[in-house]
């Protein structure tokens, strides 16, 4: 597997293979959808991922905002669309366990999980440098995408 390192402070921010979440409850009663890539491995998103989120010049457009979530404008009619970094790499969140912990800039919480769409809400376990989005909630697919180099000096493959 190719292990995710901060470059920041040289840290893992993943770990080596585990067995796959099926998709069932949690221990803590959460739910979630099975991670969208297999364990230990990662995949490049070279689509817009997450905050900020602007009007699509369509307003007959609906597609997705968040991962798999259509966010309608509050601001007028239509949808918002991803102006977030582009080349996001995925991982599956149980790759991140003890690695990563939760940005305490970021203030949404979900029923479920985290929505992801205040922008990265995951920061290096070790020096805490923003390097990665949860995406966890319920309704939406159940991810980590992490910043790029390019769009954030924190991480690096």
């Amino acid at each position: 597997m190719n292990v995710l390192v901060c470059a920041a402070c040289d840290r893992p921010l993943t770990q080596p293979p585990r067995p796959e979440h099926d998709g069932r409850k949690d221990p803590d009663g959460s739910r979630h959808a099975p991670p969208t890539v297999p364990p230990g491995t990662y995949a490049v998103d070279p689509e817009p991922c997450g905050a900020p989120f602007v009007p699509h010049p369509d307003p007959e457009w609906v597609g997705a905002a968040v991962p798999g979530v259509s966010v309608a404008d509050p601001d007028g009619p239509g949808f918002l669309m991803s102006a977030g970094p582009c080349d996001t790499l995925v991982a599956g969140p149980e790759d991140t366990a003890g690695f990563l912990s939760y940005n305490a800039a970021c203030q949404e919480y979900g029923c479920c999980g985290t929505p992801g769409r205040e922008g990265p809400n995951q920061v290096c376990g070790g020096c805490e440098a923003v390097v990665a989005t949860l995406f966890s909630e319920c309704y939406g697919p159940y991810e980590t995408h992490f910043l790029s180099v390019s769009a954030a000096e924190g991480v690096v493959p």
